[in-house]
Parts: structure tokens; C-alpha cells; sequence
């Protein structure tokens, strides 16, 4: 089974926020109080949901905070997996005292 590369949250909150509303992206944008760039690098998987983006999208989506860090972080972790065969590191070797 091969590793898939994983979904950016911004196709996320492209799908809840534009998609399922309507709404343009600035007006997306100043309903949640941000520049349009901003949103829109989001929305086009070029920036990360900070805690702040987290917040704003809970308030005005009514969800949770949790949900978009817990997003981000899934997306993260994703992202590292893919690249951990070329992080080499030699695990530490504890050696025990002999008295």
C-alpha cells in the first residue's frame, strides 16, 4: 500500500467556507476579518491554519477550534512521513554503568 499524499486544509476550508456558502473570497475573508490574500493563500494549500485562522473559522462556522488545529496537525505529520526516509538519524545507544 503506498503513501498518499495528504489533503491541505485549505481545500477544506475552501469546500466549507466558499463551496458551501457562496460566499466570494473577500467576502470570506471580511466576514473573518483577515486580507484576501491571506485567505486565499490558505485556500490554495500556500499557508498553514495558524491558531488565530483556527479561532476566526470556529467563530464563524461554528465548529470547533480543536477540529482545524487537529486538521493542520494531520496534514503536518502527513507531510513528514512522506520525507522521513531521508531524515537519518542514528538512534542513541544508552550504555550502562558497570560498578
Amino acid at each position: 500500500m503506498g503513501i498518499h499524499k495528504p489533503l491541505h486544509p485549505g481545500l477544506i476550508v475552501k469546500e466549507t467556507l466558499i463551496n458551501a456558502t457562496g460566499l466570494t473570497v473577500t467576502e470570506a475573508a471580511a466576514q473573518l476579518g483577515v486580507a484576501r490574500p491571506t485567505l486565499s493563500r490558505l485556500l490554495n494549500g500556500h499557508a498553514s491554519i495558524s491558531p488565530e485562522m483556527a479561532l476566526r473559522l470556529s467563530k464563524f462556522l461554528q465548529t470547533s477550534i480543536e477540529m482545524w488545529m487537529n486538521l493542520q496537525s494531520e496534514y503536518d505529520l502527513g507531510c513528514i512521513q512522506q520525507k522521513s526516509h531521508l531524515i537519518k538519524i542514528k538512534p542513541l545507544q544508552v550504555q550502562k554503568n558497570t560498578y
